[in-house]
C-alpha cells in the first residue's frame, strides 16, 4: 500500500479510537448524572436499570412511595462514541439526548391534558386529537400546544407550563386520567434534568381528584 493512502487511514483510525474513548466516557458520565438526579428527586425504595446498546442509555424502573406506585423511564444519548455516525445523528437527523419518564398513581385524576412543543406535535399520535380543545402558548423562543378534554384541566396546564424552570428543554408533559399516569419528555442540556423533574413531581398532585 502506498504511503499516501496509509497515512490518512491511520489518522482516521486514530481519530475513531479517540472519539470512541472520549464519547463513551461522556455518555457514561451523563448516564450517571441523570440517574443520580432522578433518584434524588423520585427517592425510589427499589430500582432497576437495564442498559441500552452499551453507552446509548438505560431503561429504568423505580418502586415509589405513596401517592406514587412506580416510575418507568428511559434516558437515551446521541452516539458520541461513533466518529462517523455522530454528525449524521446530530446534524442530519436532529437527535439530541432524551429523558422520558412515566409516573403511575392510584389516585383519581382530573382528566386528560397535554403540554406539547408545537414542532413536536406533528411527530406524535394522540388518540382523539381532533376532539380535544386546544390553545397555543409562547414561552421564550418556544411555542407550546395545550390540549384538554375537560375544562377544569386547562388552568392546571397553564400553571404547569408557567412553573417549569427550563421550558426550552420540555417536549411533552401529559396527564392520562384513564390509566392514572403522568408522562414527561425532556431534551436535557448537559444532562440537567433535576429542576424540571422536581417541578414535574410537585405539579402532578394538582391533577389529583
Amino acid at each position: 500500500m502506498q504511503l499516501s493512502y496509509f497515512i490518512p487511514l491511520l489518522a482516521l483510525g486514530a481519530a475513531g479510537s479517540a472519539q470512541y474513548i472520549l464519547g463513551s466516557k461522556k455518555n457514561r458520565w451523563l448516564g450517571k448524572q441523570m440517574s443520580l438526579q432522578a433518584e434524588r428527586i423520585l427517592e425510589p425504595k427499589d430500582k432497576e436499570y437495564v442498559n441500552i446498546g452499551g453507552v446509548l442509555g438505560y431503561n429504568f424502573v423505580y418502586k415509589l412511595r405513596d401517592p406514587w406506585k412506580e416510575a418507568k423511564g428511559t434516558f437515551v444519548f446521541i452516539p458520541r462514541h461513533s466518529l462517523l455516525y455522530l454528525p449524521v445523528s446530530y446534524y442530519l437527523i436532529g437527535n439530541r439526548d432524551r429523558f422520558y419518564v412515566n409516573l403511575f398513581t392510584d389516585k383519581k385524576l382530573a382528566g386528560e391534558g397535554h403540554i406539547i412543543e408545537k414542532r413536536y406535535l406533528r411527530r406524535i399520535k394522540i388518540d382523539g386529537l381532533a376532539e380535544m380543545s386546544r390553545e397555543e402558548v409562547t414561552v421564550g423562543d418556544a411555542t407550546f400546544v395545550l390540549l384538554w378534554r375537560k375544562d377544569e384541566v386547562l388552568p392546571i396546564l397553564r400553571r404547569s407550563l408557567a412553573a417549569m424552570p427550563d421550558p426550552s428543554t420540555l417536549k411533552h408533559f401529559c396527564c392520562f386520567s384513564d390509566n392514572k399516569n403522568f408522562y414527561l419528555f425532556l431534551k436535557p442540556k448537559k444532562g440537567e434534568i433535576e429542576a424540571n423533574l422536581k417541578k414535574f413531581l410537585d405539579l402532578c398532585p394538582e391533577y389529583f381528584r
